[in-house]
């Protein structure tokens, strides 16, 4: 089993290795961002004490910058942000677990779930051009191109190998 497992792994092309790595990175900051906005909703009064206070003794950086985002949010926006985000991320790193592993069901799932954001993503472009917003467009629409390349070839490779 484990020697099946090698040659599986050593058949993956540096790119699919790629991907799967990107996309585990995403998969974990969506869920940190879930569990982050699930958190703030559910305690959302007591972050506005702790907000206050950090505001008051004239602390700054990352935590009262978050602070102030959390609460300009309503609960019920931090309620939908942490349903949806933890939902993508679940499946996301569903497909991207099966992707690992060669599974066929998991480069169709992958490319629907990178493709998914394409649309926000250009929105956003068209809404504030920066190079960042660019450059995650275009690596996003060289893996959505990757996994459609991958999934026409296996289909044609399939369609070679079954009885006519």
């Amino acid at each position: 089993m484990t020697g099946q497992l090698t040659a599986i792994q050593h058949q993956r092309p540096a790119s699919l290795k790629a991907i799967v790595v990107y996309k585990g990175l995403i998969v974990l900051v969506l869920l940190a961002l879930s569990a982050i906005s699930g958190f703030s909703w559910r305690h959302y009064d007591s972050l506005a004490a702790l907000a206050q206070d950090a505001l008051t003794n004239g602390e700054l950086g990352l935590g009262a910058w978050f602070l102030k985002t959390v609460l300009h949010s309503q609960p019920q926006g931090l309620r939908v942000v942490a349903r949806i985000t933890g939902i993508y991320a679940l499946v996301m790193g569903t497909a991207t677990v099966g992707l690992w592993y060669g599974k066929a069901w998991a480069n169709p799932l992958m490319l629907v779930m990178a493709a998914l954001p394409l649309p926000l993503e250009v929105q956003e472009l068209l809404h504030d051009l920066s190079w960042q917003r660019l450059g995650i467009l275009l690596l996003n629409l060289a893996v959505v191109g990757y996994l459609l390349k991958h999934q026409l070839a296996e289909g044609f490779a399939s369609e070679k190998h079954s009885p006519s």
